[in-house]
This record gives C-alpha cells, structure tokens and sequence, in this order.
C-alpha cells in the first residue's frame, strides 16, 4: 500500500517540476515527512530523510524535464555553465548547514520557506517588468 503512495507522490511531483519548473521537493519533502511520521518514524531523523530522498529524485525529474525544454530550444546552455557553478558551491554550503541543523530546525526551516512561497503566489508578487532580457 505505502509502495503506491509513493508512486503516487512521484507522479504529482513529476508533472509539477515538468510543468511549472518548480522544484518537486516543494512537494515531495513535506509530504515524506508526513509520511515519515504517520510510519512512527524518529522525529530527529523525518526533515533529513525527506530532503535527502527528495534530492535523489531529482536526477530523474531534472533529466526527464531537460530533454524535453532543451528538443523546444528553451534551454540557455550559456547561462546554465554559470548558474551551475553557483549551483555546486551552494549545494555543498547548504548540505553541511543542513547536516548540522536539528531535524525540528530543518522542519521549521522548510516550513517557513514553503509557507514565504505560498504567500509569493497568492499575492502574485513579481518583479517590475523591464524591457532588457537577462543576460542579452
């Protein structure tokens, strides 16, 4: 029964990363650690576990949603090359804060950012439209 939850859980969170670009984890973090609670999991170890299996399965949405943008030509691979470094640098920095945060810091940390997001789209807060394209 749990095996169908979580093919569940990873189609929703597939058609949301492949389709509005956001990140699946949105959606797959707080609900394993619902999941992971609901199976009496230790409270210490639910936020880790779940950002930890969030982020493994990521390769498989990233690869999935990259071919398809990249075959419609909305890729810009001159941008990604400097975006990924920043990427890499911040991953590791975020990873060892996360390693030595408690699991109910990192659960209340990953509430406030899902909850600033959520507050984000309803108020359909945006940037002042300009007329330069980044990075042209």
């Amino acid at each position: 029964m749990i095996f169908l939850a979580y093919l569940a859980l990873g189609a929703v969170a597939g058609v949301l990363a492949g389709l509005f670009g956001i990140g699946g984890g949105l959606i797959i973090v707080p609900t394993l650690i619902l999941s992971f609670e609901l199976q009496g999991m230790d409270p210490g170890v639910q936020a880790h576990l779940a950002v930890g299996t969030s982020l493994a399965t990521i390769v498989f949405t990233a690869i999935s949603s990259i071919r398809s943008h990249h075959a419609r030509g909305s890729v810009r691979w001159d941008l990604v090359r400097y975006l990924a470094v920043g990427l890499v640098i911040g991953a590791a920095l975020g990873s060892q804060t996360a390693a030595r945060m408690s699991g109910e810091s990192l659960r209340l940390l990953i509430g406030l950012f899902a909850l600033a997001m959520a507050v984000k789209m309803w108020l359909d807060l945006k940037p002042k439209p300009g007329r330069d394209v980044p990075g042209r």
